[in-house]
């Protein structure tokens, strides 16, 4: 019997921290991460500071909404913990969504603040500190990332400014198909449905048939390695009919 899964916001760094091992776990063996990233395989260390920090932006970037989902965990004293609801259960995925636009209804979605963006400048301070004078900087390469990051940012241009963005989603290898995933991708489905707009997101080979199950069609490529390997970027309109 599958468990069942409930979802919570991610609203402090204590509650960010069992993700930088999902993630980790999630990507080890991701093409595009272990083609910018090539090192993270030999020292599977650097992976999970490279996801903490990956994470650690998004948090302090505006408009980008970090969800948990947990399954109840038969080690967890609900007796006695305060913040069971807050935190309940196993951590076992995650997914990273992003209002994006300029409308009023995204300004509503997306807050920010001086304190955010100053906390966001000081952590690129030590993003870089970390990558290039510590020890992960052995399994970083600058100039793929950089690559893969232009092509990034030239794949979520492509598509509508008012949209979803699936920044980000992670299960945990013990998760994997139960429907962690689906339901992470589930919420802002539902959010894009509510506004009347697209969700999109790019595509990892290992995501394909869950986002296609759900709606969302290729509308183009993000190509890295020379153009020998590639993602798929996608779309899923609001007139799609949802698969249940």
């Amino acid at each position: 019997m599958t468990p069942p899964l409930t979802l919570h916001r991610v609203t402090t760094l204590q509650d960010l921290e069992p993700l930088y091992h999902i993630g980790a776990d999630a990507f080890r063996n991701d093409p595009g991460m272990n083609w910018f990233y090539p090192g993270g395989r030999e020292h599977p260390e650097d992976l999970v500071v490279a996801w903490k920090y990956l994470l650690l932006q998004e948090f302090f970037d505006k408009g980008k909404y970090i969800l948990a989902a947990s399954i109840p965990d038969p080690d967890q004293d609900d007796n006695t913990s305060i913040c069971v609801e807050r935190r309940p259960g196993k951590v076992v995925g995650f997914a990273v969504w992003e209002r994006r636009g300029d409308s009023e209804a995204a300004k509503s979605w997306q807050g920010g603040g001086v304190l955010k963006g100053l906390k966001r400048f000081l952590l690129n301070l030590q993003i870089i500190h970390t990558f290039c004078f510590d020890t992960p900087r052995r399994s970083l390469s600058w100039s793929r990332l950089r690559h893969f990051g232009h092509e990034l940012e030239a794949a979520k241009a492509s598509q509508p400014s008012e949209s979803w963005y699936l920044s980000n989603l992670a299960v945990s290898s013990t998760a994997q198909g139960k429907g962690v995933g689906k339901k992470l991708l589930q919420w802002g489905i539902d959010r894009s449905e509510e506004e009347g707009i697209p969700a999109t997101l790019v595509s990892t080979d290992a995501g394909l048939a869950l986002y296609t199950s759900r709606g969302f069609r290729n509308s183009g490529w993000l190509f890295f390695d020379d153009g020998r390997q590639k993602q798929t970027v996608m779309r899923r309109n609001v007139k799609y009919v949802r698969l249940d």
